[in-house]
Parts: C-alpha cells; structure tokens; sequence
C-alpha cells in the first residue's frame, strides 16, 4: 500500500502595521519558490485628464534606480538567482512584484522595499521616450487598439475609459514635481498592500515589512466614488487593415456586487472557451474568425461583459447576426442544466489551476482584500459558482441583453452596408 503524503497547508494570515499597511501572508510550505508584491489601490481610474498615464510612468520610473541602486542594480540580484522583477499598472491598481526561490525571500523584499521608498525618478527623459513608443506600438496593434478605442467609447468623459499608458498629448506633458505630488498623495499605507505567498517564515517576513515600512506616513486617499455612464451605440474606426477587429458590450457589476458569479458563468458560456457558443458558432461551424471571446472586465466603480472578434470585413454583418443569435438565445432562456454545469466546472477548474502558480496565490489575496476588504475563502468562492441557477443567468441575460444596451465599436477598413446596430 502506497502513503498518501498531504501537504498542510495554512488559512491566509491578514495583519497590519502600526501604519495602516496591510500584510497579507499565505504559507505554502512544500513549495521551493514566492510571489511577493506592493500592491497601491490608485491606476488611471484615479487620474485626472491632464494627469492620464501618469500611474503607469511612475511605475517605469521605479525601476530607473534608487538612492543607492542603479536600474541594473534593481533587477540583476533579483535575476543572477533565477527570479523574477516586474510591474504593471490596472484602471483600478498598481502592483510591483517579485518571484523569487525560497532562499532568496529577504532580498526581493528589501528591493521591493527600497524602489517604494528611496526611488529617484532618473531618466524621466528617456523613459518618458520609451512609454510613448509603448503607446505608438499598442496603436499598431489592431485587437489592443480595438479594445481601448471600446472602453473609450463605452465609457467616454470618465478615467476609466481612458487608456491606462495615457495619450502622447498627456504622457508628454508630465513633470517630475506633479508625479512626485502624485506619489505623495496616494502612495500611503493606508492604501497599500504587501502581498506574500509560497515557502517563507510569516514572522521573519513580517519583522522585515515592519522594519522597512513603519517609516511610511500619511493618510488615506480619497478614492473616487462616481461610476461613469456606459455610452451605447455604434462606432466604427477606420483603418486600412486585412480585418475587422469588433468589439461589444453591455453594462455589467463592479467587481463586488453579488451577481458577479452570475455573469461569469454567463460569459464562460457566451464565449469563454473552445465549447462556448460564439466559438462553435463563429468559427467551428462557419469558419469566420480565429479569434473570438467573450469577458468580463470589473472594476471598483463598474463592469463590462465585452466580447471580441476578428473577421473578414465581408463576413462583419453575418458575424454579428451569429454571436446577437446566441446572446438572444440565453436571453430567452434557452441554456440547458448541462450547458450550466459544464461552465461552472470550467470556472472552477480555471481557479483551482491557477492557484498553482505562487503570483496567482498572491495576487488573490491582494485583490480580495482591495475589493471585498477580506480574503475570500475558496470554498465560498466554489459555493458562489455552484449556486448559480439557470433562473440566475435567465434573469441577468433579460435586464442585460435589452435592445439599444450595447455598445460596438468596429476597427477596420470601410464597408458597404455595415451593420448600424445591433440586433437584439
């Protein structure tokens, strides 16, 4: 008879600073790695007009050196042992992170640290040069471009509709003195979140938090607290390429409203897999599109349930006429129980997985505790995905798919008798 060896495996453990800085720690002791990151609740959500695409500078301009650490500095002790130094900017977050091996936890934290504290925003220039090459190339990107000319128009005249790297306009414009006013004003405990998770001693790392971050001051930010409107109607951008990229969409809940589970298992059986409708429809049975998806974007203010879709411009109308079939077709109440199961064991297939990997364990616990202001179990997270009920989906898809609610917009060359709406 074989043992069967069971890993312990500890709750998450949530504790603060005496500076309002919150810890988040989950233990992971049969690994040989750790994700540890500084997460900031502030991302161009929170940005002025004239200030859009400064959060995502100031997370460039982290890595361009220290006090006392060059931008080479930052990253070689971090990679000379295997691991990994990174960052990224969301509508809602800043994150900048580390993966490194075990042994090497009270480094990738002291750096972490040092690049939050004694940062001193070198090279503006050059990197100000290099963010707007970053923008110039995601234009160049028709499903990229696609994508944030969709929020834009979906969400006009609000942060969250403007791309989180800014404009040239404004990327240009910034200054050292506002995005030093900029850190000050929201790089506060109060508004962050150090995030640990994989093979560490909790009480060595949180010694060490306390002795680099207990020296940080200030108060909390005031977040924004209006949701912007969702704009709907038909747009199309003119583009001299071989495809028409579309995107659509329909209002949906911020990330912490109750039906969010409701509307993920609608949009994992709209288009979140190789078995969902507009992927056996669009492309297995007609062959219009390689790529087609559906997905759920939420934020602390509100959401989108969006879909995506290259094609032809030829084949634009029919394709549109195939994926407003299908969205009719759930509206109408015509999922089946299996259909409903089948999505649900995706969903929680897709979570299980990705707990596997030491950055998702750590991300989770950042992200619940900034939108729910805990750590979410996961056996309520797997209760909320299998109480959703066919009357559930019923019920969002009716008060969701209502003729004149979308929002498309059509990133391609010009064509005769393009669709003006859809059809719903």
């Amino acid at each position: 008879m074989t043992d069967v060896i069971v890993h312990a495996e500890a709750a998450p453990i949530v504790r603060r600073l005496s500076n309002g800085l919150t810890v988040a720690m989950e233990r992971l002791p049969y690994l040989r790695t750790v994700a540890a990151g500084i997460w900031i609740r502030v991302g161009s959500g929170n940005e002025t007009p004239e200030e859009a695409g400064i959060s995502h500078f100031l997370e460039h301009l982290f890595f361009k050196g220290t006090a006392t650490r060059t931008a080479l500095q930052i990253v070689e002790p971090i990679e000379r042992r295997g691991g990994q130094i990174n960052a990224f900017t969301s509508r809602d977050y800043t994150c900048l992170y580390v993966k490194v091996l075990d042994t090497q936890v009270a480094t990738g934290i002291e750096i972490l640290c040092d690049m939050l504290k004694n940062s001193q925003w070198s090279d503006l220039e050059k990197e100000r040069n290099v963010i707007l090459e970053e923008i110039a190339s995601a234009e160049d990107v028709p499903e990229d471009y696609a994508h944030d000319c969709f929020v834009s128009k979906t969400w006009p005249e609000h942060s969250l509709g403007r791309p989180i790297a800014g404009s040239i306009e404004t990327v240009s414009s910034l200054g050292k003195a506002r995005i030093q006013r900029y850190f000050e004003a929201w790089y506060r405990p109060e508004n962050m979140i150090f995030s640990v998770a994989g093979n560490f001693d909790e009480e060595e790392v949180f010694a060490q938090l306390a002795a680099e971050l207990e020296g940080m001051t200030g108060a909390n930010p005031k977040q924004p607290a209006t949701p912007p409107t969702f704009a709907t109607g038909v747009e199309y951008v003119e583009r001299d390429i071989a495809q028409s990229h579309v995107c659509f969409g329909f209002p949906a809940p911020a990330a912490c409203h109750e039906e969010r589970y409701a509307f993920d298992v609608l949009s994992s059986a709209l288009g979140g897999g190789s078995t969902s409708r507009l992927f056996q429809r669009v492309r297995e049975e007609q062959g219009l599109a390689y790529s087609i998806y559906a997905y759920m974007s939420s934020h602390f203010l509100s959401g989108i349930l969006g879909f995506y879709a290259a094609v032809a411009p030829e084949n634009l109308g029919l394709a549109l006429e195939l994926c407003t079939k299908e969205i009719r077709g759930i509206r109408d109440g015509d999922m089946s129980a299996d259909e409903l199961d089948l999505n649900r064991e995706q969903l929680k297939g897709s979570m299980f997985m990705a707990l596997e990997n030491t950055f998702n364990r750590m991300s989770r616990l950042a992200k619940t505790l900034m939108y729910y202001g805990r750590v979410i179990p996961i056996d309520e997270i797997v209760a909320g995905v299998d109480a959703v009920s066919l009357a559930d989906i019923r019920e969002v898809a009716e008060e969701t798919f209502r003729p004149g609610n979308a929002s498309l917009v059509v990133l391609g060359p010009r064509t005769e008798g393009r669709p003006e709406a859809l059809t719903l």
